[in-house]
């Protein structure tokens, strides 16, 4: 099957890659401020393919009247929200011991920086756009036809890519170069 990305699913793309480059150019950010935004990045990546995958076995048309399709939405809001924060304590504790252990960065500090904020904010737009356009694929193909677990392994992938990066001894070596490496 030969599937082409539309023009939004691009930019799409290209945003959500974008954002650590331009926030350690113009921001400024730390490693751990890149290496929060992936864990966030990770985290919307797993609740976009969750909420799919409800939207497939539960597909909002279906519900009969208004109330209901507003229900509908809402559980995949909220079944993608549960499995996020499932995974997000395994995913999330080298995070917590490595940024707010080790290094002592300070979780309020992190929430008062605006170029951080910033960068959350797109990723956040990123992802209700890619679960947009996620829904409008599977109205046309199947879960196994759009390779959603092979999407939901290059999320794994990706994440453990990162980890590996952080914990090896050049970043730190590279000073504020370090957050380049990830």
């Amino acid at each position: 099957m030969n599937m082409r990305l539309a023009p939004m699913e691009i930019v799409n793309i290209v945003v959500r890659n974008a954002v650590p480059i331009v926030g350690l150019v113009f921001f400024h950010w730390s490693a751990a401020n890149l290496l929060s935004l992936y864990f966030i990045d990770t985290l919307l990546a797993i609740a976009v393919i969750a909420a799919g995958f409800f939207y497939h076995q539960f597909p909002a048309e279906e519900a009969p009247g208004l109330a209901a399709r507003i229900n509908t939405i809402a559980g995949y809001a909220g079944g993608a929200a549960f499995i996020a924060l499932l995974f997000a304590v395994p995913l999330g504790m080298p995070i917590f011991i490595l940024v707010f252990g080790v290094n002592q960065v300070s979780f309020l500090d992190m929430l008062r920086d605006h170029g951080f904020l910033v960068g959350v904010g797109l990723q956040t737009i990123a992802s209700l756009v890619s679960f947009r356009d996620l829904v409008a694929a599977l109205r046309k193909y199947s879960p196994d036809q759009l390779g959603l677990k092979r999407r939901f392994a290059f999320v794994f992938l990706r994440w453990f890519g990162t980890m590996m990066a952080a914990f090896v001894p050049v970043t730190f070596l590279l000073g504020r170069y370090g957050p380049l490496v990830l």
